[in-house]
């Protein structure tokens, strides 16, 4: 016959009721859990494959949210209000120079300078033609002081003719 072992407590004497033994850490693994801790299982994500139904849904919805968005965006009237007013915020228009002062600067700063003229039109002027205009402008008489300020300060046509005349007298020197 074989004998049954029971453990008995060395403090109490009496008989030590386990379910599982003290060493016990759960099967198979090598950490100790108390025994009302669960462990959650890890769903398994599903991925979307382009040939279901379920990716068609999904498809068709980031569709709708896409023209949605688009739609909010053209229909949005605050961002059409601040474009007109940005465009329309042109105090360069308003403003009208004087070109010879701005000749003047370009010489002084030593820096190139756009020019405005009066048919709304844009140049950028070096500093070797403002200074060349300048001193030629200094030069002349007063009746041809006046043309030659007049022609700067007109079209870009009339500046450029200007700029070619002058370059003519200055490489004569």
């Amino acid at each position: 016959m074989t004998a049954k072992w029971k453990e008995i407590s060395a403090y109490t004497g009496q008989p030590v009721e386990e379910d599982a033994p003290t060493n016990f850490a759960g099967q198979g693994s090598g950490v100790a859990m108390p025994p009302d801790a669960m462990m959650k299982k890890k769903k398994k994500k599903n991925l979307l494959d382009a040939r279901t139904k379920e990716y068609k849904q999904h498809q068709a919805r980031l569709e709708t949210a896409r023209k949605k968005r688009l739609e909010n965006r053209k229909a949005s009237n605050f961002s059409k209000k601040i474009q007109e007013k940005l465009n329309n915020f042109e105090r360069e228009s308003f403003l009208t120079e004087d070109n010879v002062d701005v000749l003047r600067s370009i010489v002084k700063s030593k820096q190139n300078k756009s020019v405005k003229f009066s048919d709304g039109k844009k140049a950028k002027v070096d500093l070797f033609t403002a200074s060349a205009l300048i001193k030629v402008l200094d030069k002349v008489n007063t009746d041809n002081k006046a043309k030659l300020t007049k022609m700067i300060n007109g079209t870009l046509k009339s500046f450029l003719q200007a700029q070619s005349a002058v370059m003519k007298m200055v490489s004569m020197r």
